[in-house]
């Protein structure tokens, strides 16, 4: 089942165009990953799914219903939830505020039990709730923003640069999360600039260039792809893959090979 699908979109910052006719698509329980260069769009598409951009054209649709002209709050309480780049950690509240603050929209008796799972998956977290979010270390300020979207039950996460400015110890767990999170049965879109590792826990993919979708397919094709080995991994392109061969055995699809830009 698709859990998202966007369609056609454009959108940008007053009348500068960022995406241009974007196309994509999320199914219910994969992690899809979305590599690209600084400055290729990626946070703003997020941003535009997540309502803080409304589009110029094109269609998003999450869990069968359009959120193009719904506000960030009703989009987080139809179950997406995003942790920005950067994390947007309230750094004058304590690690407890910030996680209620991510069940705003929640008006259940299942609050606390879900905070208390967010210190269970993270216990720095719960050792140190009382204190003030601006005294947490970069991982640990991670984890926070994480958990405080898991606060808000999402069915679908999307995760904007995770390993941003994380030692790489630390990049391996935000990693080994995202894999837990799938396995609890959670739907993730992934923004990340470490591209080899998105690409190794991911389902499928997507490149993003200038704006527009330019290669798409799974983790492991992607992987092997010339483009994305110079570009984005910093390696020779292996000529036994079949995309190097040009063999035929490559299901890569390019934006020209079926409409997706």
């Amino acid at each position: 089942m698709t859990m998202l699908t966007v369609m056609g979109l454009r959108a940008g910052y007053g009348k500068i165009e960022v995406l241009h006719d974007v196309g994509l698509s999320v199914g219910r329980g994969e992690i899809v990953a979305l590599i690209g260069a600084n400055g290729a769009g990626k946070t703003t598409l997020l941003k535009t799914i997540c309502g803080l951009l409304r589009p110029i054209a094109g269609s998003i649709e999450f869990a069968g219903k359009s959120i193009v002209h719904r506000p960030p709050h009703k989009i987080v309480a139809l179950g997406l939830s995003q942790v920005p780049e950067g994390r947007a950690i309230l750094r004058r509240m304590t690690v407890l505020d910030n996680l209620r603050m991510g069940a705003f929209t929640r008006r259940d008796a299942q609050i606390g039990r879900d905070i208390d799972a967010v210190f269970e998956r993270f216990p720095a977290l719960g050792a140190r709730r009382h204190k003030l979010a601006a005294t947490l270390s970069g991982g640990e300020q991670q984890m926070l923003a994480i958990g405080r979207a898991l606060v808000a039950r999402p069915s679908l996460l999307l995760l904007d640069e995770p390993s941003l400015g994380l030692a790489p110890k630390l990049i391996t767990q935000i990693f080994l999360i995202v894999r837990e999170l799938k396995k609890e049965g959670k739907t993730v879109l992934l923004v990340e600039q470490n591209a080899r590792q998105a690409l190794q826990i991911a389902d499928r993919g997507y490149v993003m260039e200038r704006g527009r979708i330019a290669l798409s397919g799974s983790g492991e094709e992607l992987l092997n792809t010339p483009e994305v080995q110079q570009t984005y991994l910093g390696q020779e392109p292996d000529p036994k893959s079949p995309q190097a061969k040009g063999d035929g055995g490559s299901k890569i699809r390019h934006a020209a090979d079926d409409g997706f830009h």
